[in-house]
């Protein structure tokens, strides 16, 4: 009983190491040979204006781990010296192949946009 015992783990082991370097393998093949091209766009989403980062794969492009979205918007402030108040935000960072997207404050107006790869 104890040899057979022995033979089956052993098997069991096998079996399970082999599927395990499989699955190794092949993620790491797939995130090695991907390129992407990144490029980032603004738009006004009910009169708010909200910058995306977009990753597609493309054979031309570069390697990209996470991307993000990026976001500079002006705020008007002051009574009688108005004078403009600069913020940039972030959005999350993601994968590459998904997106990534940031808004502007409430009664603010875009001053610029653009990405951050990593």
């Amino acid at each position: 009983m104890g040899k057979l015992k022995k033979s089956v783990t052993g098997a069991l082991a096998a079996v399970l190491l082999a599927s395990g370097a499989g699955l190794a393998t092949a993620g790491s093949a797939e995130a090695a040979g991907a390129k992407y091209k990144c490029k980032p766009s603004a738009k006004l989403v009910w009169g708010t204006a909200q910058s995306t980062s977009t990753c597609k794969k493309s054979k031309s492009g570069k390697k990209v781990g996470k991307h993000r979205a990026q976001i500079k918007c002006a705020m008007m402030r002051g009574q009688g010296n108005q004078h403009d108040i600069y913020w940039t935000g972030y959005g999350p960072w993601k994968k590459a192949g998904t997106k990534s997207t940031v808004k502007c404050p409430i009664r603010s107006s875009l001053a610029g946009y653009g990405q951050q790869v990593k």
